[in-house]
């Protein structure tokens, strides 16, 4: 199915996720501190001393506010980036504990958090510099600070009001570091181990197409290979045909050969021309139950010895359709044959988002442990097959935006269903 690029969706990015959180985290710190300082307006009734911490806060919520603008824009974040923010985060949160009495301030171990980001997702050279500036920042705000009495013990001694405002503090800051680095740092090794899992998922997509590349090389050269020997046999064929002297069993086994040689180079023919329209991106639109039932009665033309009913309930909503669909449907068919069943049954259903082909046999079934393996770019050769046809399958039908579950029935057997979204349009009909 030919679909537009998705330029305007943007593409999930684990780096971008993580800047956000990181912007997030910043931005509760901050509240914490201007709520530091309502209490201190609220308390004192002026804004004499308060000026330092006051134009810290307003530094750093401008620096906040234009980094969530930078997250809306398709710039990738690199380590270097994020490297960046955290020593923001490091430099802007020294300001606020120098103006609000330096290492007396029970929020100076805020600092242990963008070390912990740093060691979660950066390279450890990177994480190395934010913890030699955080610890350099600490030692600093040990000796050079603005004194500030909420936060400063000494100030408030004789004052249990002023020591139990510091203690409070303390306890405060513990428990805001704690719930940040467990849910954030959490949240961020997550979404690393995402973006693994889909960096895997991308490995084993471009191997299976190499290798579906690699066979569709070999047919291609089989295919014009085998024509020249096909004109050859149909010539001869002829030949024998015209001869008098053939006996009657002799000219109907040649009448039959002919037939199946005249298969053969149909089947070729539409090996290429399915070939041409699928390098250029063409689409078929055809009825659900319709394309079911001409694929199964083709195949069955080619599989007499196996019973082969369908159950579809009319045409059904149209599909966008691939060239290979057909090819990828013969594969469930020759799978569900090549079980050893003697019946294949072919159930049709749809509803307002999708369509459901459904292919049963009753064979000897899959085992467990290669359900999960199926069509996936390890191919292990097997007499009953259940390979590499499989795998073009799932190729195909991923490519119409698809795709395909197996399960082993109770009563025996496998049911393969093929799974297609249906056009807007066609879905729309169909829920009226």
């Amino acid at each position: 199915m030919n679909r537009p690029p998705p330029s305007s969706a943007r593409a999930y990015s684990p780096s971008l996720d993580n800047l956000r959180n990181l912007l997030l985290i910043r931005s509760i710190a901050l509240l914490g501190q201007a709520a530091v300082l309502a209490y201190v307006l609220l308390v004192n009734h002026t804004i004499q001393s308060l000026w330092g911490i006051a134009i810290s806060l307003l530094v750093m919520g401008l620096l906040t506010t234009a980094s969530l603008w930078r997250t809306t824009r398709p710039w990738p974040v690199a380590d270097q980036e994020f490297l960046i923010q955290l020593m923001i985060d490091v430099l802007g949160w020294s300001a606020l504990m120098y103006f609000t009495g330096g290492a007396n301030n029970p929020f100076i171990s805020y600092y242990i958090v963008p070390l912990v980001i740093a060691a979660a997702v950066l390279p450890w050279r990177h994480t190395w510099l934010v913890a030699g500036a955080s610890l350099l920042a600490y030692s600093v705000l040990l000796y050079y600070y603005v004194p500030f009495a909420v936060f400063t013990p000494h100030s408030a001694m004789g004052h249990n009001d002023g020591a139990s405002v510091h203690v409070l503090g303390m306890w405060f800051n513990f428990l805001f570091s704690v719930s940040l680095i467990t849910y954030f740092v959490v949240r961020m090794a997550a979404t690393l181990r995402r973006q693994e899992a889909r960096e895997t998922a991308q490995r084993e997509d471009r191997l299976r197409n190499d290798q579906i590349m690699a066979v569709a090389s070999l047919a291609a050269g089989t295919a014009h290979e085998l024509g020249t020997p096909l004109s050859t046999m149909v010539l001869l064929t002829d030949e024998l045909l015209l001869d008098d002297s053939l006996s009657e069993q002799a000219r109907q086994d040649c009448t039959q050969l002919r037939r199946q040689i005249a298969q053969c180079k149909s089947t070729l023919a539409a090996l290429s021309r399915t070939a041409e329209l699928t390098s250029v991106g063409q689409t078929r639109r055809r009825a659900v139950g319709n394309f079911a039932r001409q694929t199964l009665e083709q195949w069955q033309v080619r599989r007499p010895g196996v019973l082969g009913d369908i159950d579809c309930a009319g045409p059904g909503p149209e599909l966008e359709l691939d060239p290979t669909m057909s090819q990828a449907l013969e594969n469930l068919l020759n799978n569900a044959a090549d079980s050893g069943s003697q019946r294949v049954h072919v159930s049709v259903e749809w509803d307002a988002r999708e369509a459901r082909i459904g292919v049963r046999d009753w064979g000897c079934g899959i085992a467990p442990q290669r359900l999960e393996h199926l069509g996936k770019p390890v191919i292990h050769a097997s007499r009953k097959g259940l390979g590499i046809g499989l795998m073009l399958t799932q190729a195909a039908v991923e490519r119409c935006g698809g795709r395909i579950t197996l399960h082993n029935m109770q009563g025996g057997g496998v049911l393969a269903t093929l799974i297609l979204p249906l056009h807007r349009t066609a879905a729309a009909g169909t829920a009226s």
